[in-house]
């Protein structure tokens, strides 16, 4: 069973069913997107969540463009495990993968009350500019979901000397599951295989876990569009000479570890 770094379940749907997706997954993180909706309705669906979820649900928060000084404080007593700052272009607080702008007055200002109140700031969906300015500023970072740009070249995934940044910080970094960042043409369960493969080849089983983005992309792997369907990758691993140990640390126990901290 996986547990899954980035869901986009609340998100998607106005009334998800919290209780069955919690039967698939040792645990996993249910973002909430700002994209168009308003302070007040994103407020709402954190508060909803935090009465009807379940022991091994976790909030997080993808493009918080409303934070301000004023409301983080609030922000920080939801507990997400996680904050992104932005989505793909440019806001107040920081600049996309999209866009040039760096970390912003007002994005340095909320990040560091942020890790101050032990939430970790995501670095997905961020240009490489905010994130050498990210972590000039709170020091560590994780990124929830991408892949790597020395398997795939696209804006979304991290280079080389990121995962070594993320690494060198005990920082952690969920695998997507979106065709476009696996690879050029229609993506498949092997191209995730070669991702998580050559990022664990390069830097160690510790750091690296799944950030599915199930809810968030209709870009899935044609043969990895559920949790069940994951199951067939664990046998991958194992396959290609993967002790089970090892793969059982990418699945479940890297992820498990950090949301433990966060509890």
């Amino acid at each position: 069973m996986i547990a899954d770094f980035h869901n986009d379940v609340l998100t998607k749907e106005d009334s998800p069913d919290l209780c069955a997706i919690s039967k698939e997954v040792k645990s996993c993180v249910c973002a909430i997107y700002t994209g168009s909706r308003r302070w007040e309705t994103v407020r709402g669906l954190a508060e909803k969540f935090r009465r009807k979820r379940k022991k091994n649900l976790f909030l997080a928060l993808e493009d918080a463009s409303y934070l301000n000084e004023r409301n983080a404080e609030e922000v920080c007593a939801w507990k997400p495990v996680s904050v992104s700052l932005t989505w793909n272009g440019s806001n107040k607080l920081a600049g996309g993968c999209q866009s040039d702008g760096g970390l912003t007055a007002r994005g340095k200002a909320v990040a560091k009350i942020l890790a101050a109140n032990g939430i970790s700031l995501d670095c997905a969906h961020l240009n490489r500019r905010s994130f050498y300015d990210l972590l000039d500023t709170v020091g560590s970072v994780v990124d929830t979901h991408t892949c790597f740009s020395g398997v795939h070249s696209h804006p979304r995934n991290l280079d080389d000397a990121q995962i070594r940044e993320i690494v060198a910080r005990k920082g952690l970094i969920g695998i997507a599951f979106v065709g476009k960042f696996l690879a050029e043409g229609k993506a498949g369960i092997k191209d995730v295989f070669r991702h998580a493969d050559y990022a664990v080849q390069k830097f160690g089983d510790d750091f690296f876990c799944f950030g599915t983005d199930f809810n968030g992309t209709d870009d899935l792997p044609e043969d990895l569009k559920s949790y069940g369907d994951c199951a067939a990758l664990y046998e991958m691993f194992l396959k290609a000479g993967y002790p089970r140990s090892s793969a059982d640390k990418i699945f479940a126990e890297n992820l498990q570890k950090f949301l433990t901290k966060k509890s």
